[in-house]
């Protein structure tokens, strides 16, 4: 099934349950089905055709889900643009990707009108003054729709990757990838039509678009879209709004907790999930006590669309640092020997493998990456993840580092967060960043990049000595004001590497 129609089939039940605000209006269920419809007409009146790339360089908003979505039911294939992208970087997702159509708002208009791609036929403006007026063409078209039938393995969306170590990658999810994640996260976590949730990570990301945004869609759920990340309101929506979900990546929960969250009325958030990086030990009970909830760790990868792993609500046993099990409904592990190729046992540390429901088929026109990424065992196709990782005798599952990210010391592997999370445990560390920085002798040196306040090199040491073996202790301590941030606000070190 085309996966869009979830909205028609809620709007045809409850029609004016609400189902999304941001800072200008809200939309029933009922009036997201008509202007999704309304939109899927345009653009059919415009002549994109099924399979047709549409891209939509749009924050987080009530229009970027009705351009999606209509765009969905059109048959044609949604695209988000990361919106720190600027000039080269959205040219090439544009031409890469045979974009035949944009949707932009006034804002952000004189971007893509600058650009000369060749596939490009139609630039619509949300309150703008160039191509198409959105408001237009959507005001004449008709709002009913027969959605495009689509095949469960059948293309439904792009997500590009934040091309941080290179170019960006077009990931391929199918309609049965993001039903598949949709079923395995409101199966997880509980959600229903009574859940009301926060929607502050960017759209153009799998943490806002498929944790908190197209699974909830398919049970009727309420969402609050916030177009940018600002911790004040983001607990004022929370507030405002009764949520009792809301996601994060880490350094937002840390934002937070700089916060007097006492100025808030939180009392009806019973959850917060975090992912796109690892959550510090040290911050999982002081975020549980200061907001009174249940903080659940989960992993995933755009390329899983992101369903992977999670930690569940009721859940039995919880591990601080855990990812939690795998999502054995959806998915299937495997967790190797990154140079043999061969499992490895309980508690040993290797790359996670991935197979399942949730995993794309692909990169989109990159069959060399392709071949890079996955590899055949046991008459199965894996997913590389790149991430090293453990599990324990109960089946949960450690991310212990990103293998990019591996310090190599004189002769020895260092895996960054090990050091990360003693680090944190001092007083008075906001942050900390550990990377590996060169050395003549040593070829890297373990290197620890901090914002703090009252602290020393020598007490971030000493602290270390006492806990960690020689050759992880930090030589070199540096204090920052503040670490760089991804579009994503994950720490970024490869911009870190380049500064030290």
């Amino acid at each position: 099934m085309n996966f869009a129609t979830h909205v028609d089939a809620i709007a045809r039940s409850a029609p004016d349950r609400l189902a999304m605000t941001d800072h200008t209006r809200e939309v029933t269920y009922a009036e997201l089905a008509g202007e999704t419809n309304a939109f899927a007409n345009a653009l059919e009146s415009l002549g994109v055709e099924a399979g047709d790339r549409v891209a939509l360089y749009l924050p987080n908003s009530i229009g970027f889900m009705t351009a999606y979505l209509g765009a969905m039911k059109r048959g044609a294939i949604p695209f988000p643009i990361n919106m720190r992208f600027q000039g080269e970087e959205i040219q090439y997702v544009l031409e890469d990707s045979g974009a035949v159509a944009a949707v932009t708002h006034g804002q952000f208009e004189d971007v893509l009108a600058g650009l000369d791609v060749p596939s490009l036929e139609h630039l619509i403006v949300a309150d703008g003054e160039q191509g198409h007026s959105y408001r237009e063409l959507v005001g004449a078209a008709d709002t009913e729709y027969d959605a495009y039938p689509r095949k469960e393995d059948e293309l439904a969306e792009l997500m590009y990757t934040s091309g941080t170590t290179g170019r960006p990658k077009g990931v391929k999810h199918t309609h049965r990838n993001l039903g598949t994640n949709a079923r395995g996260l409101v199966e997880a976590m509980g959600w229903s039509k009574d859940t009301t949730t926060l929607t502050v990570c960017p759209l153009f990301h799998v943490s806002g678009l498929n944790v908190s945004t197209t699974p909830l869609l398919t049970v009727g759920a309420e969402n609050h879209f916030l177009p940018e990340w600002d911790p004040d309101a983001a607990l004022a929506t929370m507030a405002e709004h009764d949520a009792t979900y809301a996601f994060f990546i880490p350094t937002m929960v840390i934002d937070l907790l700089e916060r007097d969250v006492s100025n808030y009325d939180l009392s009806s958030l019973e959850l917060i999930g975090v992912g796109g990086s690892p959550m510090p030990k040290e911050r999982i009970e002081t975020v549980e006590e200061t907001f009174g909830v249940t903080l659940l760790e989960g992993y995933g990868m755009t390329e899983t669309t992101p369903l992977a792993a999670i930690n569940r609500p009721g859940q039995d046993v919880r591990k601080a640092g855990s990812i939690g099990p795998p999502a054995t409904e959806v998915v299937d592990v495997r967790i190797e020997n990154p140079e043999t190729g061969e499992a490895v046992g309980t508690d040993e540390k290797g790359e996670l493998l991935w197979h399942g429901d949730t995993v794309t088929p692909g990169y989109f026109r990159m069959p060399e990456k392709n071949e890079e990424a996955f590899v055949r065992r046991e008459g199965k196709r894996w997913l590389r993840s790149g991430d090293i990782a453990r599990m324990d005798e109960d089946g949960h599952l450690f991310v212990e580092d990103r293998i990019d990210d591996m310090i190599i010391t004189g002769g020895e592997n260092v895996y960054p967060r090990e050091i990360e999370d003693v680090i944190y445990e001092l007083d008075g560390v906001v942050e900390v960043a550990v990377i590996g920085t060169p050395h003549d002798r040593l070829g890297e040196t373990v290197t620890a990049v901090v914002v703090g306040d009252g602290l020393s090199a020598d007490d971030v040491e000493e602290h270390c000595r006492g806990r960690l073996t020689d050759y992880k202790v930090p030589r070199r301590i540096e204090f920052v004001e503040a670490l760089p941030k991804t579009s994503t606000r994950k720490i970024d070190k490869v911009s870190l590497r380049d500064d030290f």
